[in-house]
């Protein structure tokens, strides 16, 4: 859903990339910062410590956006640069949902939920693109949408709330990605 917004923010976010691009701080290098950003993020949370962790998170998931417009702004878009950080944004969240589970903020086994359910979310669109289906950006609860509500519970204390309707909306979203998959591929 979140994706819908993306070209009313795409300017603005060339506009913040802009002086990261004459500093000389290339798409990539921003990609690994966000990682690192959400690393500490996921320790706040295995400490227990919700509001700072929550806040880190939507620090980290900010730079996180900007390598892509830094990408397109500095003409270097590249398809390992789209692997990389696609491939980093599977770690972030696994890290983030093993930081809030360690710390003993929700129940493991929901936590592991989430996580396979958000990677499902994930690799349902991966795989139905690469099999011609075009851009597979549907369903009710892509990564940004999950990214907010995990920052959003974490603020107000109740991320084990967070987790739990991450869990429960990222299994619609992949169950709604598969429906729309086998409608554009059959």
């Amino acid at each position: 859903m979140l994706s819908k917004l993306r070209p009313i923010t795409k300017k603005y976010l060339e506009r913040i990339a802009s002086p990261l691009a004459k500093a000389g701080i290339t798409p990539n290098q921003l990609t690994v910062i966000g990682l690192l950003i959400t690393f500490a993020s996921a320790y706040e949370f295995y400490l227990g410590n919700q509001i700072i962790a929550g806040l880190i998170l939507i620090f980290g998931s900010f730079i996180d956006a900007l390598d892509g417009s830094l990408a397109r702004l500095t003409g270097r878009v590249t398809r390992f640069g789209g692997f990389l950080d696609s491939t980093f944004d599977r770690i972030s969240d696994a890290a983030v949902l093993f930081g809030i589970a360690l710390g003993e903020l929700v129940d493991w086994r929901m936590a592991f939920l989430a996580l396979i359910g958000s990677y499902m979310v994930s690799y349902t669109r991966c795989r139905a693109e690469l099999a011609g289906s075009g851009t597979l950006a549907v369903g009710i609860a892509e990564r940004g949408e999950r990214l907010i509500i995990i920052m959003v519970t974490a603020i107000l204390n109740i991320v084990w709330v967070g987790v739990y309707l991450v869990a429960v909306l990222a299994w619609i979203t992949f169950i709604q990605r598969v429906i729309e998959a086998k409608k554009r591929l059959e």
